[in-house]
This record gives structure tokens, sequence and C-alpha cells, in this order.
């Protein structure tokens, strides 16, 4: 995804994944279900009522508003994630973390510098999260390990943006096992927001599927997840808390885990989304009459349009 990405990690990741089969292969979303049979009165007061809506997962990303956090303990925590793992760059900080059903399990980091104060044309975005560094008896302490990564392309999001005639960011997500980048869109809507990302096959039994990311009108972001017509997780922003609740309600794709790493991610940019559309807007407006922009793509951009066939040679 950038400059500092060990490619050679991910090549190994990806063999080493395809080797381990997934323990159960997504199903297909079916529409409406059929109606069943009537019950009797009798029958109906035995069987208790389920609930509308049965959530199999939870995850909680939460980007902080101020410093005071056990997991965020300055330059020397972020220096032990950099001697763990090279996906941590120099230039992050740790700004957040993730909780899986209620426990926290992951911490997040980002470019928070070159995000927030760099000129216009200058900005970019790298967000990763890893799981939490324990500390231990060895020498070598528990966790640090890179799970995910999104990252904002300017130049992409410019090209989409023009397709569509609105400010369309573009955000590609990594995951370690799989050497494929899934790029995640802003599309057109009347009202409220649309995102879209696919879901490539993995397993023989496995088509290709689009998720969905339907905007709900209100306060913060929020979307319904849909594949299909059949709804299958929400994600409800908190912008006042910056924290993003992500619900499963399909216990298949509640037990994915690519799915899930692809949910979290989607949660990250939401964080971020506010101030892409802004950024992106900005440099659209240059562009919209004459189809050139003065934007000179950085080479961690560039290599997002890079030939895959060409790069292994």
């Amino acid at each position: 995804m950038a400059e500092e990405d060990p490619v050679e990690e991910i090549e190994k990741m990806a063999d080493k994944a395809a080797k381990k089969p997934r323990a159960k292969s997504r199903t297909i979303p079916k529409g409406k279900q059929k109606a069943k049979k009537a019950t009797t009165k009798k029958e109906a007061a035995e069987v208790p009522a389920e609930p509308s809506q049965i959530v199999f997962k939870k995850f909680k990303v939460n980007f902080w508003r101020t410093r005071l956090h056990d997991e965020e303990l300055g330059v020397h925590q972020q220096l032990k994630y950099q001697a763990k793992t090279r996906w941590f760059s120099k230039n992050f900080d740790i700004e957040g973390v993730i909780e899986e059903d209620d426990e926290k399990k992951y911490i997040i980091a980002f470019n928070k510098e070159q995000w927030e104060e760099s000129p216009i044309e200058e900005r970019r975005l790298v967000c990763r999260y890893f799981t939490i560094m324990e500390e231990t008896m060895d020498a070598t302490p528990k966790g640090g390990n890179f799970k995910g990564g999104v990252e904002l392309s300017v130049a992409h999001s410019l090209i989409q943006s023009y397709e569509i005639k609105h400010a369309a960011p573009v955000f590609f997500f990594q995951i370690p096992g799989t050497i494929n980048l899934i790029r995640c869109n802003r599309g057109w809507r009347l009202v409220g927001t649309r995102w879209t990302f696919p879901l490539l096959p993995e397993d023989k039994e496995d088509e290709l599927q689009v998720v969905h990311a339907r905007g709900v009108v209100g306060p913060g972001r929020n979307y319904k997840i849909y594949i299909g017509k059949k709804l299958i997780a929400r994600v409800d922003g908190k912008p006042v808390q910056k924290e993003f609740e992500i619900e499963f309600y399909d216990q298949d794709y509640a037990k994915d885990k690519t799915f899930q790493r692809y949910m979290i991610l989607f949660g990250c940019a939401c964080n971020f989304m506010h101030e892409a559309e802004k950024t992106i807007k900005r440099l659209y407006r240059k562009m919209k009459n004459t189809g050139s922009s003065p934007y000179k793509p950085p080479k961690q951009e560039l290599d997002l349009f890079r030939n895959p066939r060409m790069m292994r040679r």
C-alpha cells in the first residue's frame, strides 16, 4: 500500500493462507423467505418471541479524543511496535483501539501529522490496525501483529469523482493473507451516501459478491450493509466520541474472518470520510472543466496503478 510495505511478506502470507481452508464458505444471501404455515394460538403461546434482529458479532472502532489511555504510552510504545513489525511506519501515531465483543483486541495507528497538517496537494492517509502488544517475561512481547490497513488514493478519487460528477473518495483495503487490494468506492446517491466494495471468491463454493453500504440519514456516519437485498450488518457512528459500532446480523458472515477485517477497515475509513470528501472536492473543482489536475501523485499512489503481472517479473 505504501513505499514501506514489505511486499515479500505479503506474498508469503498469501501462500500460507491459501493452504488453510476456511472453516465455512460464504452463503449466498437469499431474498424474502416464504411464509411459514400459520400456527395455532396454543402453539404461539408456547413458542417464545424471537428478537427482531440477532447480533452474532460486534466490533467497536474507537478513535480517541484524548491521550489518557493505557494503550497510548507515547514514543516508547510506538518504538516497540516499529521493532515488532515493518507495517508500523515511523510516522505513525497510535490513535485508537478496537474492541471485539466488548474486549479490547487491537490498536489503531495512522500518519496523523502528514494527514492533518500537510498542504492539500501533499496529503496522504495510511491507517492500519495491530493486535495489542502485551508485556511478558520474555524478551519479545506478545502481539503487535499487523491485521489490516486502509489507504486513501487521491488519484483514484479524482478519477471516480470525474466519473460520477461528485466528490468521491476511494479507499483501498489490505489484509494479511491475501495479495489483493480491495477498492472501496463512494458512489452517487440522491439522498445520503453509498459505498461499495467486492468480496472476492476464496473457495470453490464462493461467488463474486458486492458489499453495499447504504448511508442512513441522520447525525454521524451510519450505514446499513447489504449483499443483494439482505441486510447483513450495520455501522453506527457516534461523531462526538469518534466511535463506530459494527454489528453482524448474518451468522455465516459473522464467522468469516476476511469479511470481519474488511468491515473493521470500513469502520476505520468512516472516521476519515468527511475530511477526505472535503479534500477531494477542492481538488476536483480545479479539474471539473478542464479534465486536468495539477495534483502530482506520489510513488505510493502510482504503485496502485501498476500491472501486477509486470510486478512479478
